[in-house]
């Protein structure tokens, strides 16, 4: 009796329908059905009564089904045991951040964290949201942070906390702590960041919404390096409060006023991942960060 049988009939069992199951174990319905018609052929007695409304186990398939529930849960128990017997040697957190939270709030985390965890090493990828999503659901990583709430059927998606995206300008500019309007934004200069941002993605959508085009003048992929062409004069950008917090107290950019699009950060779970201690200090770490900040107003756009 193959194990990947028993986890299709049980996963057949728990969700009612096939495709119930396929999605569960992220497989094809096909792939599914035909794990269970092998089990069939071993069983030779029927185990699923099959019907328009779904499967339900007949009197001998129940039988089958608590015995297997245990034997699954019994090698689940001891799989995370050798996980978790491996990962004690190993102090490195493993996981991926996009540039916002990667570039600006991650340091201080991750310094704050180390501080509370002693020997703690960090193997951090930073990109682009997309490129986080990607790796999650890969299973690259156990989990993320990205910017926006956007994942997949693969991940699960929490949020962590939420932001606002602002119009940031070169200290001279006309803009500089004046009020724009919707309007005022089609014809200045654009700074866009690269295509699979968080930030860009979370920009259009909200300007979609409200009829505004941007005049995309160059694209991006850093926030440092936007930040870098606005104050060389080359035009204006949408970022995020919180990274250009800095440069604004010291003067060397400024900010619009009347214009602001709350966004939110995420973090992105890989559901069936087995975490490592130090990663999973640090997941519990980020829902300890999700409590204190809490989650700020959500304003309207314009």
């Amino acid at each position: 009796m193959k194990l990947r049988s028993l986890e299709a009939f049980c996963a057949a069992v728990e969700e009612g329908t096939i495709s119930g199951a396929a999605r569960r174990m992220y497989l094809s319905q096909p792939s599914v059905s035909d794990r269970l018609a092998e089990l069939d052929r071993e069983a030779r007695i029927p185990l699923l009564a099959r019907s328009r409304q779904g499967v339900k186990p007949t009197e001998e398939g129940m039988i089958l089904y608590e015995h297997a529930r245990r034997t699954l849960d019994d090698i689940r128990a001891l799989e995370r045991l050798l996980h978790g017997l491996r990962e004690r040697r190993d102090m490195t957190l493993r996981f991926a951040a996009s540039s916002t939270l990667g570039e600006h709030l991650l340091p201080d985390w991750l310094g704050d964290f180390g501080r509370r965890m002693p020997g703690a090493k960090s193997d951090l990828f930073v990109g682009n949201t997309q490129e986080v999503v990607d790796m999650v659901s890969r299973g690259e990583v156990v989990f993320g942070v990205i910017e926006g709430e956007d994942g997949r059927d693969q991940v699960e998606v929490l949020p962590l906390l939420d932001d606002e995206l602002v119009v940031v300008v070169a200290p001279n500019h006309r803009w500089a702590r004046q009020r724009v309007t919707k309007e005022d934004l089609s014809d200045e200069p654009f700074i866009s960041r690269e295509r699979g941002s968080g930030t860009r993605q979370v920009i259009e959508n909200a300007l979609a919404n409200i009829g505004v085009s941007l005049n995309v003048q160059m694209e991006i992929g850093s926030t440092s390096a936007i930040k870098e062409a606005i104050e060389a004069g080359l035009g204006f950008s949408i970022l995020s409060r919180e990274t250009i917090r800095l440069e604004v107290e010291s003067g060397h950019l400024a900010t619009a006023e009347g214009f602001v699009i709350p966004r939110r950060f995420s973090i992105v779970r890989h559901p069936s991942a087995n975490m490592s201690v130090v990663e999973q200090s640090f997941y519990d770490y980020l829902l300890g960060v999700r409590e204190r900040y809490g989650k700020g107003p959500r304003n309207e756009t314009g």
